[in-house]
């Protein structure tokens, strides 16, 4: 049986960078290749010795998106790269790819990417998702958030409104937080996470039309590499990203792990921010439930699953009665974004 390399991670602090995988002699010396495509990892650019399991070393593409290739002695290749995109103005936009799915395949690099809103990026940013082929944006803000915080343009890539906006059983104002804040409103959130709970269901029960949207737009020629986003890049975003992983056979589990990865690239933004914001909130409990607000919850994402099983059955009903995706359709999409490494 042919030992396979797993637990592959891909780090970087400034400009270095570090990769590391399960520790294994069987695997024998580990040679490590690298490249600006994830369809061409060709040059060579170390190699370890049995049982060395991790390689740090300067970027060697410095500007542009760079994918590897691990490949031990005794058989066994993966393609990986950094989960999240080094931008200066965006904190959680990252590509989706490398996860393996329940038929033994890996989503492929490059292709699917998750973001927050993407006023932000900077002209290197720009050039950057430039550099990567990005050739569609989907954003799911409502109209009147774009408008505020439009999108700016990276080279051809075109750009799709998928608005989805819930609106609280609280109130029908479309206050953000702060305004809620400075007039001491914030109660009209619910209890914490109640909010956000209510959303995920939603989605399930009132954006169908949407998802298949997307689902139209992926299976477009000439619509790949793509982003998904909306303002933080968690809630909407997350439930459009859970579902394409789920059509594309990915676990349950590994999906909710990628969904809370938005705390992990977010935390320190947003504690920055509540700290600002803490001389400003009048009851004890507001704390709580703003932190609810920002986080992503375990809870909420399971929310929308409950959901899906409660009015479909299981995920393949949902998929194919309420966004449209047929079994042939879904066959083609796995084999557009799916590979053996």
């Amino acid at each position: 049986m042919e030992i396979q390399l797993s637990n592959i991670e891909v780090n970087r602090i400034g400009n270095r960078m570090h990769i590391q995988w399960n520790k294994e002699m069987a695997l024998g010396k580990v040679k490590v290749f690298t490249g600006v495509s994830p369809i061409d990892v060709n040059e060579e650019l170390d190699e370890t010795s049995a049982g060395v399991s991790s390689l740090s070393f300067d970027d060697p593409h410095p500007g542009r998106r760079t994918y590897f290739k691990l490949k031990s002695e005794f058989g066994g290749a993966r393609i990986t790269s950094e989960r999240r995109l080094p931008l200066q103005g965006s904190m959680n936009f990252r590509d989706m790819g490398g996860y393996a799915t329940t038929d033994g395949r890996y989503i492929k690099w490059g292709l699917l990417y998750r973001s927050e809103e993407l006023i932000g990026l900077t002209e290197a940013d720009r050039l950057y998702l430039q550099h990567c082929g990005l050739k569609m944006i989907c954003d799911y803000r409502a109209e009147y958030e774009a408008k505020l915080k439009p999108n700016p343009s990276i080279g051809d890539a075109q750009q799709f409104g998928i608005p989805i906006e819930v609106k609280s059983p609280r109130h029908r104002s479309r206050m953000n937080y702060m305004d809620m804040i400075t007039m001491d409103k914030l109660h009209l959130l619910g209890p914490t996470g109640e909010m956000l709970t209510i959303a995920n269901q939603r989605y399930v029960s009132d954006f169908t039309k949407s998802f298949a949207t997307l689902f139209e737009l992926l299976l477009t020629p000439g619509h790949l590499p793509m982003v998904q986003h909306c303002a933080a890049g968690k809630d909407r975003t997350g439930f459009g990203s859970a579902i394409v992983l789920l059509a594309l056979g990915v676990p349950k589990q590994t999906i909710m792990e990628d969904y809370l990865l938005t705390n992990t690239y977010r935390e320190e933004a947003d504690l920055q921010t509540l700290a600002l914001l803490k001389p400003k909130l009048t009851h004890e409990e507001d704390w709580d439930v703003l932190w609810a607000v920002m986080q992503a919850r375990q809870e909420y994402l399971q929310a929308a699953f409950d959901e899906i099983h409660i009015r479909y059955g299981d995920i393949d009903r949902y998929l194919e009665e309420a966004v449209g995706l047929t079994a042939s359709n879904r066959e083609q999409l796995q084999d557009m974004l799916l590979t053996d490494t």
